[in-house]
């Protein structure tokens, strides 16, 4: 009987020790933790960029090489009535600032006055408006140029007017010509930004770190096979200071990240995913 007693006994300890083994996997791919079957799992990925990605300044950037490159095909000359009806004003305001007029922001000022109008409705206002900017500079800097600042009034305002007009009568055709590259432009610079843009993960499971050594990917992989899920949360807010964004795409669970497109956005993005 006793015989038999300790046989039973041996058998409920071995299953007993079997359903534990059963529970609790030591996984030697996650540095030989033990991770209940039904535990939940959490990789958080935090991206992060050197250098400045400013999408503003790349916009700027862009437009300005797209001006000097459209300038070739947009170069009408300055309309007279235009010109005339210009000067009358700049001669008054640079009469009234003696030693003080400043010939290229008065004629950016005037000029960029047109730029709403010529981006009301237009496919993508931010991209249009800094084409409509980038000519006013463009025009208004080589304009007041030629003209010493000690020019008197009348000299100076007509190179003012003289590069306002001309960039006016040239802005549709520089918004137009200007738009056909700016995605050649910004993928570019998104490609450039990327190759500054890394992702370090860290795991944890039932809100414990995991130590999944130098292969995050081989440790994924093993609790997959475990049946256990892992759900991935994304935290891109090392990509946004300010209005700086980077342009990222995942490559690997845990390495670097590749281009794909330029995310816009301010503050903490995040999202979360489940892996099917």
């Amino acid at each position: 009987m006793n015989l038999i007693r300790q046989s039973m006994m041996g058998l409920a300890l071995g299953a007993a020790l079997l359903a534990s083994t059963d529970a609790k996997a030591g996984i030697d791919e996650c540095g030989g933790a033990h991770i209940e079957r039904g535990a939940e799992c959490e990789l958080r990925l935090e991206a992060t960029c050197e250098g400045s990605c400013d999408l503003d300044a790349a916009l700027s950037a862009c437009a300005a090489d797209l001006q000097a490159a459209c300038s070739g095909t947009c170069d009408f000359d300055a309309d007279i009535e235009c010109t005339s009806d210009c000067r009358p004003s700049c001669e008054a305001e640079c009469s009234a600032n003696p030693g003080s007029f400043d010939c290229s922001a008065s004629c950016q000022l005037d000029c960029e006055g047109s730029c709403e109008a010529s981006c009301s409705g237009a496919d993508d206002e931010t991209e249009c408006r800094a084409s409509c900017e980038s000519t006013c500079s463009a025009e208004c800097d080589a304009s007041c140029e030629v003209q010493a600042p000690d020019a008197d009034c009348v000299a100076q305002c007509e190179g003012c007017c003289g590069g306002s007009c001309t960039a006016e009568v040239n802005l549709d055709c520089q918004i137009s010509c200007q738009s056909e590259g700016y995605a050649a432009c910004q993928e570019s610079f998104a490609s450039e930004c990327a190759t500054q843009c890394s992702t370090g993960g860290t795991l944890f499971c039932d809100g414990q770190y995991i130590d999944h050594g130098d292969d995050l990917d081989a440790c994924i992989d093993a609790l997959e096979d475990e049946g256990i899920r892992v759900e991935q949360t994304v935290d891109l807010s090392g990509l946004f200071e300010g209005e700086a964004a980077c342009a990222v795409a995942p490559g690997s669970r845990g390495g670097t990240w590749g281009a794909l497109g330029i995310l816009f956005g301010l503050g903490l993005f995040a999202t979360r995913r489940r892996r099917e």
